[in-house]
């Protein structure tokens, strides 16, 4: 509610987004916009072709329609194109005039068949017979506001194109000998024994000589130096301490029910089963057949052709339906059957299997928890004008305390802390729970008040850092204690290694490795990139140590001694063979080949942007080809 006030907002999701937005040619992305000398009518201009700003604004538009679908409509406009968004729609439209021309040079041509096959086959315009529905090609038409003739068109540049990468990404060969190396590295198998060789498990060392424990703390000093400590005084605006105060009447309380009301109301759903056809006559074949019992399943299965699994369409509201079968649905009693009902996608036939009849919340069952929710509204109103008067003070000249005082909150001193929230006695401080107070308070300086810092849901502070303590090495004799321990875990280790690698001697003299230890794990096989359990530089040094050797690995409680039984070669199945490695490297080759080509096109067709242009582009509905300067 707080950011809501002053219109600051930072969505998770729109953070995660970026991780789509890793665009194939973002490359040489930024060096397009340099010049930005294209023409004032067209956003783009690739050799003697241009892209107009309604172009890129229709394929900017599909593409934040197709993300804000994908993130159920949480994204804003500012925040997609915020993470890059119109770039990337931009440079793909590039690519694909950039190939275009190369395309148009090479004489390369593509056929209407070619283009009607390419349709046809296309999933998207496929009806549930899995053939090439007319129909539905021409509702997705009208639904992208597209024209047949000009699909087509664009159809023919992008097989073009498809077939320009496809000729130059194809001349990409890796070495039939490289295929096999990989292959070998990749899937090459190991078996071990192993035997464990922990720290804690060494003898106590004893008693350190005052010369060893001088030599750790002179070559360790940042494990026995205290933190930078720091005073400080903060003031917390929260919007807890405002709630006791907030009274709330009826007209209140009724005004904050109805315009939450969605929380209060669970709306009727029901469980619908449904078969779908191609025409009218069929569905009402269907419909006979059920009026004579048969069941519902078995009637999908020999009329409708579907397989039972898609006949649930499981619990829905009406906003899960068409409209046309939301109507039809919603209107059943429980266990009848709709009338053949019309939609784009064919007839349906509709079940009502279950019915959940909706539930609503009168005011007087929610009325404590909407109680709570309108003081709590008055409450962050009440903060927002309280956070102001606070400012209003400390631009005044007033101190913490007094700015305090004024709007009635109290102050609080940290005497000494670190940046982690310890206190120098090693307890915690105590802190509210604000995560960026301890952060500020290290980045102000000694003396100065902060800025008055937001903290979400928890209102705002404002900090005073009242003295610093700088970091500072211990007296020995103060960490004595700390030292000698350090010096018992060092001569533990040492004792570890030494006993795993007289260990290893003798696994490599011929001893067997069950005479050397009670309990022995077997490791194996593996590849390089698996570890069935065993610690990982356990199975890297498997692959360091020849088979019938033995060899040590450090872990993090010790050691362990390897002995490598088996080197054995990749398995006969459930690896790629060397031919479908080949086949992967020479993709990823012919990749690299066919971006290095867009790149050549684009530098000699010459690629210019511009950027007045782009820019009026991204504020939807506020371009203007007509207006001088956009």
């Amino acid at each position: 509610m707080l950011q809501a006030i002053r219109g600051k907002t930072a969505s998770i999701v729109a953070k995660a987004l970026a991780l789509l937005l890793i665009v194939a040619f973002a490359a040489w992305g930024v060096e397009d916009f340099i010049g930005a000398r294209a023409t004032e009518t067209h956003v783009a201009t690739v050799g003697d072709r241009d892209i107009d700003p309604q172009a890129f604004e229709y394929e900017l538009s599909l593409e934040t329609q197709r993300l804000r679908r994908a993130f159920g409509g949480s994204l804003t406009d500012e925040q997609m194109l915020g993470l890059g968004i119109g770039n990337a729609v931009l440079q793909r439209m590039i690519n694909d005039v950039a190939l275009d021309i190369q395309a148009a040079d090479l004489g390369l041509l593509i056929s209407d068949d070619l283009v009607v096959q390419a349709i046809q086959r296309d999933p998207t315009f496929q009806g549930f017979d899995g053939q090439f529905s007319r129909q539905r090609f021409d509702e997705i038409m009208r639904r992208l506001g597209l024209t047949e003739a000009g699909y087509i068109q664009e159809m023919r540049s992008k097989i073009a194109a498809n077939q320009l990468l496809q000729a130059f990404g194809g001349t990409g060969a890796a070495p039939d000998k490289l295929a096999s190396l990989i292959r070998e590295q990749r899937y090459a198998r190991r078996s071990a024994q192993v035997i464990a060789v922990k720290t804690a498990d060494q003898p106590d060392p004893g008693q350190p000589t005052d010369a060893a424990l001088s030599e750790i703390y002179q070559a360790q000093p940042e494990r026995f130096t205290a933190p930078e400590y720091r005073k400080f005084t903060f003031v917390h605006l929260d919007t807890e301490q405002l709630l006791e105060g907030v009274q709330i009447d009826d007209a209140t309380l009724q005004a904050t029910y109805e315009a939450n009301a969605a929380q209060f109301i669970q709306p009727e759903t029901r469980t619908i089963q449904q078969m779908v056809f191609n025409d009218k006559e069929t569905a009402e074949t269907a419909k006979a057949q059920l009026a004579e019992g048969r069941a519902f399943e078995d009637v999908a299965v020999d009329v409708a052709k579907m397989e039972k699994e898609a006949v649930e369409l499981g619990t829905v509201g009406r906003d899960g339906l068409l409209p046309a079968l939301a109507d039809a649905a919603f209107a059943l009693d429980e266990g009848a059957v709709s009338e053949p009902v019309e939609t784009p996608l064919g007839w349906h036939l509709l079940k009502a299997k279950e019915i959940q009849a909706g539930v609503t919340k009168t005011l007087d069952d929610v009325r404590d928890e909407v109680r709570k929710i309108a003081a709590r509204e008055k409450a962050v109103e009440a903060l927002y004008d309280l956070s102001i008067r606070f400012e209003d003070a400390i631009g005044g000249g007033a101190t913490l305390e007094e700015a305090a005082s004024s709007v009635g909150v109290n102050v609080v001193t940290i005497d000494s802390v670190d940046r982690s929230g310890m206190t120098p006695n090693g307890k915690e401080a105590a802190l509210p729970q604000l995560a960026s107070l301890l952060p500020v308070a290290f980045s102000t300086d000694q003396g100065v008040e902060s800025p008055l810092t937001e903290a979400g849901d928890k209102g705002y502070f404002m900090v005073r850092v009242d003295s610093v303590t700088p970091p500072a090495l211990k007296p020995l004799d103060a960490v004595r204690s700390e030292v000698t321990e350090v010096w018992r875990e060092q001569e533990r280790e040492k004792a570890a290694e030494a006993a795993a690698k007289a260990l290893a001697e003798r696994a490599k003299s011929g001893a067997p490795m069950a005479d050397l230890s009670e309990t022995v794990e077997t490791v194996g096989p593996v590849t390089r990139h698996q570890t069935n359990g065993a610690d990982r530089t356990v199975v890297n040094r498997m692959f360091e140590i020849d088979q019938g050797s033995a060899g040590i690995a450090k872990v993090e409680d010790g050691y362990r001694v390897v002995y490598v039984t088996e080197a054995l070669g990749p398995a006969e199945e459930g690896v790629p063979t060397k031919e479908e490695i080949a086949k992967e490297l020479d993709l990823s080759v012919g990749n690299d080949i066919g971006e290095q080509m867009l790149y050549a096109m684009r530098r000699d067709y010459g690629v210019e942007v511009n950027q007045r242009v782009y820019n009026a582009v991204l504020k939807p509905g506020q371009y203007d080809p007509s207006r001088p300067g956009g």
